[in-house]
């Protein structure tokens, strides 16, 4: 039989491992819960990325057939588009025009998800194709 004294060395031996198995756990789980919400974003702005491309080829085409762009617009294709995955979007454009004939579009995108707001601007100079 053992005596009490080793005992209690394996009964601290065994606290110590187990706390640091807990201990790790909890980091583990809390980096998986970061890493999720990090991918969550990351979708976001990618659907937000496309969402903006989408709104400057419309906006090209509109430029190429009338000669003009408005001031202020709002997207100009399928309101479908604008949710995703209980994502949200709304975009909207604003374009100027110069003095050589060139616009300057404004593109800015704007989504809830998970209780976060993003926001994403996007700057293009189009001209006319004739």
């Amino acid at each position: 039989m053992m005596n009490r004294d080793k005992q209690a060395g394996f009964f601290l031996w065994e606290t110590i491992l187990l706390s640091l198995f807990v201990l790790t756990m909890a980091a583990a789980a809390g980096l998986y819960v970061r890493v999720a919400q990090l991918q969550g974003a990351a979708a976001a702005e990618v659907r937000a990325d496309y969402l903006a491309r989408a709104q400057i080829s419309y906006s090209q085409a509109v430029l190429d057939k009338d000669g003009y762009l408005p001031t202020q617009m709002a997207y100009w294709g399928d309101a479908q588009d604008l949710v995703q995955n209980d994502t949200e979007y709304m975009v909207s454009g604003e374009a100027a025009a110069d003095d050589k004939g060139l616009w300057q579009l404004l593109v800015t995108v704007t989504w809830e998800a998970n209780g976060r707001t993003g926001r994403q601007e996007y700057r293009r100079c189009l001209a006319r194709h004739k």
